[in-house]
């Protein structure tokens, strides 16, 4: 495990450990990284990637008999600010659905800064949007077009790389 990739980890479990959450930090290596396998053909595979700007990601990428199935995400952007998100696929690897759980930190001048918790939710059907949700805080919000482009835009950033196959060693041995 390279320094930058170490660090990332520990930043990662840092920050969700401090918003409270139990869920901990991928332990990544690389885009190719390892994978483990279990008697239902079901196979991880972790990973890491940046684009050294304005974000670094570390990925779960999970396969049922072979065929990827969903990629869970979670990323520390340039401001610091943290997103979670998930992204779920069919049987012909198009995206059936886009989730994320974003931290996000909001101010006025004249009061102490709060962490807000948003959730996004969108349901496809091939390339059509079935529907999308969100909410800030429990309290619903409108989606807006350019929070759909930009989650269908990641998701395909993201989907390029990782395999769409996986091929599963033999558990019935």
């Amino acid at each position: 495990m390279t320094r930058s990739t170490f660090l990332l980890v520990a930043s990662l479990t840092a920050t969700l450990t401090a918003c409270g959450e139990s869920k901990s930090a991928p332990a990544v290596e690389s885009t190719a990284a390892s994978s483990t396998a279990s008697a239902t053909d079901t196979m991880k595979v972790q990973g890491i990637w940046s684009d050294s700007v304005t974000a670094e990601s570390g990925y779960l990428a999970e396969y049922v008999n072979g065929k990827l199935v969903v990629i869970e995400e979670q990323m520390m952007l340039a401001d610091r600010t943290r997103s979670e998100r998930a992204y779920f696929y069919s049987a012909d690897f198009t995206p059936t659905r886009l989730f994320e759980h974003r931290a996000l930190t909001a101010a006025s001048s004249n009061s102490t800064p709060k962490t807000l918790h948003s959730l996004l939710n969108i349901y496809l059907t091939g390339d059509k949007v079935d529907s999308a949700t969100k909410q800030v805080d429990f309290v619903k919000k409108t989606v807006q077009p350019y929070e759909i482009e930009n989650m269908r835009k990641h998701e395909r950033e993201i989907f390029a790389r990782v395999s769409t196959t996986y091929t599963a060693p033999r558990t019935d041995r």
